[in-house]
């Protein structure tokens, strides 16, 4: 499986400490929640995100800028056929989760002078995968599958504050194809073919997609 590049990492934390470091102090968020995600196998999954985002105060009332550096886990899983040469021939999920550390900026506009804040907003991360999570396999796994260690996507979204909380919902679009296949694993001709019973073959080069739905605090 690929492996993280540090230097994409240092520089990616870098930006953000840069962007920290030259922006007026502003609220700190702290927000987390849940994500479905897309990953180009059959099955969609289930994960957690936890972000920490800081505003960049602005003379506009509607329009607003912020930075951020989230964890993001991006689940999914594929019906696989497995041998083993004790319990014999078995199918079941191969189950994947993809923790990626992402340094990120957004655009807002917000509607001003209500008792709540409604605020829609775009964005762009570079996504650094720090780990690729496989479940145990019951026995050798007839394909095997990977992803990249970097992506870019780009997000759009809505929130609603009320004082220091805040309820956000998220769609984020990957630009580059992730999905990749360990082509030094020898095909069967027939699985190859036919597959587990209802399966569909992943999607190899997927760009990635998930939504989130979570909760922040500011302060």
């Amino acid at each position: 499986m690929p492996r993280i590049s540090f230097r994409f990492l240092s520089a990616s934390l870098l930006i953000v400490l840069l962007m920290a470091l030259s922006a007026p102090v502003s609220a700190v968020t702290v927000s987390a929640g849940w994500t479905r995600a897309d990953v180009g196998l059959q099955n969609k999954g289930d994960g957690l995100f936890v972000s920490v985002s800081n505003g960049i105060p602005m003379d506009s009332r509607i329009l607003d800028v912020s930075y951020a550096l989230e964890y993001v886990q991006k689940v999914g899983s594929q019906p696989t056929f497995f041998s083993d040469p004790v319990t014999g021939f078995a199918t079941d999920d191969a189950e994947v989760t993809l923790h990626c550390v992402q340094p990120s900026i957004f655009l807002g506009a917000r509607v001003p002078d209500l008792g709540f804040v409604p605020r829609i907003y775009v964005g762009g991360s570079f996504v650094l995968k720090v780990k690729e999570s496989w479940t145990a396999f019951p026995g050798m796994a007839d394909n095997e599958y990977g992803y990249k260690n970097s992506d870019i996507v780009g997000h759009v979204g809505v929130s609603l504050g009320v004082g220091p909380v805040t309820v956000d919902f998220r769609y984020t679009q990957g630009f580059t194809g992730q999905l990749l296949h360990d082509n030094s694993i020898p095909l069967d001709p027939v699985k190859a073919e036919t597959g587990p019973e209802g399966a569909h073959e992943p999607e190899i080069g997927a760009k990635l997609t998930n939504i989130q739905l979570g909760a922040g605090f500011s302060f």
